[in-house]
């Protein structure tokens, strides 16, 4: 007799950052099902941050016939399920169980495109489908997908979370850390659910799915010479400065795609993300061009 060992997706988790997935003002979540298709070709938050289970977790996945694998938006946890019946798990999963994942910055210029506060940075953002007890009743749950969820800093532990959750880690978990996400088999919501009122995987699986926003900039040019600006130009002179315009309004930093900003009927460049210069006093970003 042959036997064969099936394995159905228990979870997944999408990760979505809009620098990439954005096309210049155009918003991804009001594309197409074909324009999406063609942002997500090159698309992989692997090359970004860098996901993947702590060391508990590692144990939790092979004693429970379980599997991670990355994917290109995200990952997948993957487990072996009975030969009768494909929506059960082969080892039960207790109501408490939880997986913990590292998100670390792989990055450098995360910060430059990222609509999280640089001031910030070294925090840790907590993304579960339960609360910490150190943290209020308020303090927000990860989402499904579709939720319009997106990641801020109401998502920021507090010094105490942040300290007993730093003390759980090894040395080289800790560095670069971004987030952890934790998912639960149940959650303090139960749509969030990982497993339904039979401790069975629904069909389709549980899809969890975190945005990050692209960071919105003041466009700063630096001139060697003076220019000329009307009202009718898209930049205005800074602080009286023919050399060094900006931009009337903030635009979106995205990697594809082209925002027109014009002088004397010219259009400017659009910025990379390199130069970002934060005004953290009064909660504003530059990003920079030299001409």
């Amino acid at each position: 007799m042959a036997f064969s060992v099936k394995y159905s997706p228990l979870f997944n988790v999408n990760v979505l950052h809009h620098y990439f997935l954005n096309k210049g003002e155009q918003e991804y979540s009001s594309m197409t099902d074909e324009e999406m298709e063609i942002q997500l070709e090159t698309y992989d938050i692997n090359t970004i941050l860098t996901i993947q289970p702590d060391g508990e977790t590692r144990q939790k996945i092979n004693g429970h016939n379980l599997v991670f694998k990355k994917v290109k938006t995200g990952f997948v946890v993957w487990t072996k399920v009975t030969g009768t019946d494909e929506d059960e798990p082969f080892i039960s999963l207790e109501d408490d169980l939880a997986f913990t994942f590292l998100v670390q910055i792989k990055d450098t210029s995360f910060y430059n495109y990222t609509d999280l506060k640089m001031e910030n940075a070294g925090k840790l953002c907590y993304l579960s489908n339960r609360r910490l007890s150190s943290e209020p009743n308020s303090f927000p749950l990860i989402d499904k997908a579709g939720g319009n969820f997106h990641v801020d800093e109401d998502f920021i532990l507090s010094e105490k979370g942040f300290e007993d959750e730093m003390k759980k880690l090894q040395v080289s978990e800790k560095m670069n850390l971004l987030a952890l996400i934790r998912i639960f088999i149940k959650a303090d919501n139960s749509s969030l659910d990982i497993t339904n009122a039979q401790d069975k995987i629904p069909v389709p699986a549980q899809v969890f799915e975190i945005n990050f926003k692209n960071r919105e900039t003041t466009w700063r040019y630096i001139f060697a010479n003076n220019q000329t600006v009307t009202g009718g130009d898209d930049v205005k002179k800074e602080n009286g400065s023919s050399k060094i315009l900006i931009t009337k309004a903030e635009h979106p930093l995205t990697q594809s795609g082209f925002i027109s900003v014009e002088l004397g009927g010219v259009e400017l460049p659009n910025p990379g993300v390199r130069t970002v210069k934060p005004d953290i006093p009064n909660n504003k970003y530059y990003s920079e061009i030299y001409m």
